[in-house]
């Protein structure tokens, strides 16, 4: 519509930049600084993982776990853009409380200022933010965990060129992938209540091990797995017996 218009040298230069770092391999949710998640709209830069489709599966699963429940208390471990906090804010029941923890204090800046820009006053009355690693800053009882932590291998990240943009710490979950999970389910039975729930976003080649992991610490527990949206296990959910 504007193709015979003149295109500004600063325009110019900002178009040859932004295909310059997409053939280098930068994802276009950086190029743009936006990433839409459950129909919401999140700021992401390379301080933190762009939020995945499939994520939104363990999502849906906690808000239906959440409609059964009054006044829960709810953690989002490794939280990054504050996705699944956030979501969680601006769906579940007012009673409900959720806070989002993450190791990263860039992170968790833009994480608050999604909070501010996408959640409505009383929404965000319901989600703070907290600087801590894994469960090691609570000391309270919890109702739901909630963790999409880094669970690739080193060699699954050194082969996906894919994933060469976005931040090793957000990716890397040691020689199996599972380091970060082993030690959230290890302290995870002190704060659990008694009826309380995990879901777990995994790689589908880790879901026998952490399936073993939870029920050495929850004896008697239901467990089950979620497929995501290409049909490969990608969640692990238990309710506490």
């Amino acid at each position: 519509m504007r193709l015979r218009e003149p295109v500004s040298s600063d325009v110019q230069t900002t178009f040859n930049e932004l295909v310059r770092r997409r053939t280098g391999g930068a994802p276009v949710a950086y190029l743009t600084g936006h990433r839409e998640f459950m129909g919401l709209d999140f700021m992401v830069s390379p301080a933190v993982l762009i939020p995945r489709p499939e994520t939104e599966l363990l999502v849906e699963w906690a808000i239906a776990w959440l409609q059964r429940r009054q006044r829960a208390e709810v953690v989002d471990i490794g939280t990054g853009s504050g996705a699944i906090a956030i979501s969680l804010a601006a769906t579940i029941d007012p009673s409900h409380q959720v806070t989002a923890s993450d190791i990263s204090a860039t992170a968790l800046a833009i994480a608050t200022q999604n909070a501010n820009t996408v959640l409505s006053p009383p929404q965000r009355e319901r989600l703070r933010f907290v600087q801590g690693s894994l469960l090691d800053w609570r000391n309270k009882p919890v109702d739901l965990i909630l963790a999409n932590l880094p669970y690739l291998t080193p060699d699954q990240i050194a082969g996906n060129p894919d994933l060469a943009a976005e931040p090793e710490v957000a990716l890397d979950g040691g020689s199996d992938g599972l380091d970060l999970v082993r030690a959230l389910i290890e302290r995870a039975p002190d704060l659990l209540v008694d009826d309380g729930a995990i879901g777990l976003e995994l790689d589908p080649s880790q879901m026998t091990t952490t399936n073993s992991l939870l029920q050495h610490a929850f004896p008697g527990s239901v467990i089950s797995v979620i497929p995501d949206l290409a049909g490969h296990d990608r969640h692990i959910v238990m309710t506490r017996a």
